[in-house]
């Protein structure tokens, strides 16, 4: 456990159209607390990872390498816990 991290995690399923994909992502990106480097994400077709910290969207192609390798030190580089940097694709 990292200090001033929560113990319990909320989990949150949202299901929309993929037209509101970047919407979504900006409004989680201005809602996000900036401390504690929290995050969130969501797949578009199974074809594109969205990863959202405050105030910074990610979004790339499962498989790039790169895309994702951008969003883990964006991750780092504002305190997010290294063992949370292992989302999916």
């Amino acid at each position: 456990m990292v200090a001033d991290q929560p113990t319990i995690w909320t989990f949150v399923d949202i299901e929309g159209p993929n037209s509101l994909a970047d919407d979504l992502a900006q409004s989680l990106a201005d809602a996000l607390k900036p401390a504690l480097g929290w995050w969130a994400d969501f797949t578009i077709d199974d074809t594109e990872h969205v990863v959202v910290f405050s105030g910074r969207p990610f979004r790339y192609r499962i498989g790039d390498e790169a895309g994702r390798a951008e969003a883990v030190a964006w991750g780092r580089s504002t305190g997010t816990p290294e063992h949370q940097l292992d989302w999916g694709p």
